[in-house]
């Protein structure tokens, strides 16, 4: 059976398999977790009050600071115009400044229904640019999540989709694509799939346009008041409508325990399964890893997590070098919110596709924000920092790229969700000469200035 089979009917079957076990359950009382919230208020109400953050520390999604205490669902509708002027700017030989306009329309979901949550967030854009070369682009990104809960079992299933014409890394100069409209992270809420599980784009290519897509089940059984046990699966592919890149696939498995230390404390122990293949190359890499995870959650203040372990990697049809070579994973983030201030980053280290570049690497991804609100107003700093070091047993010369950006931005809030900002972006990617077509891999300093205007709306509730 063929990769896309399996990713077709894997989905249906799981369902079929957990509905029953949902259904039987759904009468009995399971064991509430210690750090689960009773707080009850409406969305509309402004009220902070929120419920405190369960997902398993072992499972496919990032902890979060929780989220509005709500019994409806919601619609969230956004458009937005951003306008870009980029100095030295990809694709663009003469150094001449290239301008490009996005035009998008946003809506995101959360419906609450009995035993259920989904959150879906759905971009739509389109980008007009000056530069010739770069002409006409289209913007579509999708993060889809649905959890339902019935007794001691939940499941979770979601989607993270996209088709972009430049990584997601720093996309278009922006710093990612959260400038298009109004996200569902403006209410407190998100998919928040873990970044080592979807295919990496932190190589910093422009004008290649490119489907991203990664498909994730998971679920999680409550032994008791304290533990639970969770198992995942995810299926992910990375592939470039234009010549010259590596398309590649992973699947990824992986079981854990979780262990709830205090109200506020947590750990979990996981194995993880990983495999990477690529569409032209025979070459195919496996990993093997196992995690101790901490993390400390205080409901609408602080989330944070860390998890480290060893990495067994095995090579297959290699070049060079040993069939298994040892090695590490790290997986960390915060998120933490004082009054008028608040800061998140995260960082990874793992295998990863290498980003359409490079035939599987060795991945280190950092990002982050700090962003304070003055009354109507608010201003932020951004950073983002990524190493790729290419596999020895797949490479004939080992290579490190290496691409980081960097930012500020200033937003002014008007009525509902609408808002005008400005901002400023840097970036840089090197050591990428020779790897992939030069006007997708320009190594000149990119410095982009924006300004756009977000047409929010306040959530409409759904009955």
């Amino acid at each position: 059976m063929s990769g896309k089979q399996i990713r077709t009917w894997a989905l249906p079957i799981l369902l079929f398999v957990c509905s029953p076990l949902l259904r039987a359950q759904d009468s009995a009382e399971a064991p509430k977790p210690a750090m689960a919230g009773d707080n009850t208020a409406s969305l509309q109400s402004g009220a902070s009050t929120e419920i405190a953050d369960t997902r398993p520390l072992a499972g496919v999604q990032n902890l979060s600071l929780g989220s509005p205490a709500t019994s409806h669902s919601f619609l969230l509708p956004s458009f937005g115009v951003t306008s870009t002027v980029q100095f030295t700017p990809d694709n663009n030989s003469t150094g001449n400044p290239a301008s490009t306009t996005f035009l998008s329309g946003r809506l995101a979901l959360n419906k609450i229904s009995g035993h259920s949550q989904l959150l879906l967030d759905y971009l739509a854009g389109g980008g007009f640019s000056s530069y010739s070369n770069q002409g006409r682009t289209v913007i579509q990104n999708l993060d889809f999540s649905e959890s339902i809960q019935g007794g001691r079992w939940s499941l979770t299933f979601g989607e993270q989709f996209s088709y972009l014409p430049a990584s997601s890394f720093n996309f278009g100069g922006l710093g990612g694509l959260n400038n298009f409209g109004v996200n569902l992270g403006a209410v407190g809420v998100t998919p928040g799939f873990r970044q080592d599980l979807v295919p990496s784009q932190s190589i910093l290519t422009t004008g290649a346009a490119r489907l991203s897509s990664a498909t994730m089940l998971q679920t999680t059984y409550a032994l008791g008041y304290r533990s639970s046990l969770s198992f995942f699966g995810t299926y992910g592919n990375l592939h470039f409508l234009d010549r010259g890149f590596q398309n590649s696939s992973s699947v990824n498995a992986g079981a854990g325990y979780n262990y709830l230390l205090s109200p506020l404390n947590s750990m979990s122990v996981s194995y993880a399964f990983s495999r990477f293949t690529f569409a032209v190359q025979p070459f195919q890499a496996d990993s093997h890893s196992a995690q101790l995870s901490f993390a400390r959650r205080i409901t609408g203040r602080l989330s944070f997590q860390v998890g480290a372990g060893p990495d067994i990697q095995v090579y297959q049809a290699r070049l060079a070098g040993p069939g298994t070579s040892l090695s590490w994973t790290l997986n960390t983030g915060l998120s933490y919110q004082l009054r008028d201030w608040r800061t998140a980053f995260s960082y990874t280290h793992s295998l990863s596709g290498g980003s359409g570049i490079l035939a599987g690497a060795e991945t280190d991804t950092f990002s982050g924000h700090l962003d304070r609100r003055l009354g109507s107003w608010q201003t932020g700093l951004a950073a983002g920092y990524a190493r790729n070091h290419s596999i020895q047993q797949f490479a004939i010369n080992i290579i490190t790229p290496q691409g980081w950006f960097a930012g500020a931005q200033a937003s002014h809030q008007f009525a509902g969700f609408g808002s005008l900002f400005l901002s400023y972006n840097a970036s840089r990617q090197l050591g990428v000469s020779g790897l992939c077509p030069p006007a997708a891999c320009n190594t000149s300093l990119t410095q982009t200035v924006s300004v756009g205007y977000n047409w929010g709306f306040r959530p409409i509730v759904l009955e």
